[in-house]
């Protein structure tokens, strides 16, 4: 009796363990097949990845047929949707023209994808709805955010641009980020339109874009930080008729990662790509401009005017849009007093003022000022002073000089320098731009820089034929 019941409770012991290897063997096939890496996540995944090859495949050859049909190989928006019909079935795609390029929207899978003006097609991407346009304390999905650094407030549609710019005081000194490229042109940047007394999305958006009338309004006196995620703001409008004019009438924080496009335009004050007028300590990093801007006053790429104050920064900056004004800079138009940094930078922007520089258009006695690693490849036209890197510099002492190193310029002279000036820069010519012993002349400095907390960007030679960022 005894040794039958010691193989019992064998047999017992071998069951439960074999049930407990089963059990985990069942485990392992279940996370197999479900897991994040599993069966189904991958397949599905591989479904999508098919799904946009296929679209995009269809968006391209549509084009190229829209450009082959146009006698001048343009691309037409109903050339573009014609053909469009033709590869999938009519009311399967919509086209819209949103300035620059076109959108593509596939309606079933709610993606969509660019193609700009000389055919290239971009994308996929996602169609993004906010449940909660105009209120930037909330999450697209509901989530509570406080405008700290830990939860900062989110932009994720051009009604909560609008929100921030009519009670900008309510977000003064928090930090704020942009959630992905806002085209003002596009009806998918937007999601009701239900701002500044409009009822939809045309509405507003016809109210914003006009330029007949004043746009969207510059977003005064911001303090705090604003992350633009390496997105952009597209189509900006602006037509200021007092004050200031840019993303920002006025700043003084800091504000990185961003790009813009559009037309910036100030009848009475300064303008700028990004900050129209800087109070003291302001700091861009890693910012540009594409957008063309005019004013009255002072007109930068990235700066319209600063004055006094502590060090001011812009690094890893650049400017391709056309600017003019009084004092006209591809970078700052113009600067009082103060020290102002300008470091690792580039202008490939028109400029046109009384006073023009392809950096700075007009500088009066700041002391401290500092340049470096910069260069200016763009054509400068001052009616009274003009130069490649300072249009004119005025100065008391030889203090209030610029520092200048590792600064380059293609077209004429340094420009007019006032007072006891004493910059200077060194002349390349347009052939030595498109070089990489120059690519490598400006990274040898980026990484000859130790005292910097900001990191400088590498350089690259672009597609455009001249340096651009990595």
């Amino acid at each position: 009796m005894q040794k039958i019941r010691k193989e019992k409770g064998i047999t017992l012991l071998v069951l439960v363990i074999t049930i407990i290897i089963l059990l985990i063997l069942a485990g392992i096939t279940i996370s197999a097949i479900t897991g994040d890496n599993g069966i189904i996540g991958n397949a599905g995944q591989a479904k999508e990845e098919t799904e946009i090859s296929n679209e995009k495949e269809i968006v391209e050859k549509a084009t190229v047929q829209a450009m082959g049909n146009n006698k001048y190989g343009n691309i037409e928006k109903s050339e573009l949707q014609s053909e469009l019909d033709k590869e999938t079935k009519e009311g399967k795609t919509e086209v819209a023209d949103v300035g620059d390029e076109f959108e593509v929207v596939f309606k079933e899978s709610k993606r969509y994808y660019t193609v700009d003006k000389e055919g290239h097609v971009d994308g996929a991407y996602e169609i993004v709805e906010d449940k909660y346009p105009g209120d930037i304390t909330v999450g697209k999905d509901g989530e509570t955010l406080d405008g700290s650094e830990e939860k900062p407030y989110e932009i994720w549609c051009i009604e909560d641009l609008v929100e921030w710019s009519q009670n900008y005081m309510n977000y003064q000194n928090s930090y704020i980020e942009l959630k992905r490229t806002l085209n003002f042109e596009s009806r998918l940047s937007y999601t009701n339109g239900k701002m500044l007394n409009c009822n939809s999305i045309e509405e507003l958006r016809n109210l914003l874009t006009d330029t007949s009338g004043s746009g969207f309004t510059p977003i005064n006196s911001f303090y705090g930080t604003f992350d633009g995620k390496n997105f952009e703001i597209q189509n900006i409008y602006e037509n200021v008729s007092e004050g200031y004019a840019g993303l920002f009438a006025r700043g003084q924080g800091t504000i990185q990662n961003l790009g813009i496009t559009g037309s910036i335009n100030a009848l009475t004050g300064s303008a700028g790509g990004l900050v129209g007028y800087a109070d003291e300590n302001i700091f861009i990093n890693n910012c540009y401009n594409s957008a063309s801007i005019n004013a009255k006053n002072s007109a930068g790429g990235i700066i319209g005017y600063i004055y006094a104050g502590t060090t001011r920064n812009c690094i890893n900056c650049y400017n391709k849009g056309s600017i003019q004004g009084n004092s006209a800079g591809g970078i700052i138009g113009g600067t009082t007093a103060g020290a102002v940094n300008i470091y690792n930078c580039y202008n490939v922007g028109r400029v046109k003022g009384v006073n023009a520089g392809g950096i700075m258009g007009y500088k009066y006695h700041n002391t401290g000022t500092k340049i470096k690693n910069v260069y200016n490849y763009s054509k400068v036209e001052g009616s009274n002073n003009q130069g490649d890197i300072i249009g004119f510099n005025w100065a008391y002492d030889t203090a209030s000089s610029p520092t200048i190193e590792n600064v380059f310029y293609t077209n004429q002279t340094i420009g007019a320098f006032g007072g006891f000036a004493n910059a200077i820069g060194t002349p390349v010519y347009c052939e030595d731009i498109s070089d990489n012993n120059f690519v490598t002349q400006l990274n040898d400095y980026v990484s000859s820089v130790t005292e910097q907390d900001i990191l400088w960007k590498s350089w690259i030679l672009g597609k455009e034929g001249y340096p651009i960022f990595e």
